[in-house]
């Protein structure tokens, strides 16, 4: 008989799964040299358009799964998608800004949901330790471009 797994245990589970490919990004970096983090960096902010972009879908299917669908914060769930695929065509710094306030503005709308009551508590509780360690490996890469 198959085990039953809860929601927000899958949800665990899958967002650490995410969160590897940013850990090993940083290893890369770090590893590789100044040419090896550029090369991290462009790969991950690639990836991290795809994830705010995919965070502000699951936004939408929370609000509409609860009937609670405030037009604003629909809004809000495709603004950081919106910042993310048009910093992927630039250069410069500006895609890493770019990218990580989109990242840090799809968690502001998750705990603007919570506030209304579209987003739960202990699925808010896991955007916020994964943001802060996406965030942070992202970061830290960035830094060692920097370096050089």
């Amino acid at each position: 008989m198959a085990r039953s797994v809860s929601a927000l245990a899958l949800a665990t589970g899958l967002g650490a799964l995410a969160v590897v490919p940013f850990a090993a990004g940083v290893y890369y970096a770090l590893a590789h040299g100044s040419e090896g983090a550029t090369q991290a960096l462009h790969w991950l902010l690639a990836y991290l358009a795809t994830i705010v972009s995919f965070i502000g879908g699951a936004q939408w299917g929370r609000m509409l799964a609860a009937k609670q669908a405030p037009p604003l914060d629909m809004v809000l769930a495709v603004v950081p998608a919106l910042i993310a695929w048009p910093a992927l065509l630039m250069n410069g710094p500006w895609p890493f800004f770019l990218l990580l306030g989109a990242l840090i503005f799809a968690w502001l709308a998750d705990e603007n949901g919570a506030r209304n009551g579209w987003q739960g508590r202990g699925y808010l509780q896991l955007r916020r330790v994964l943001t802060l360690v996406v965030a942070l490996c992202v970061i830290a890469i960035g830094w060692r471009v920097m370096r050089g």
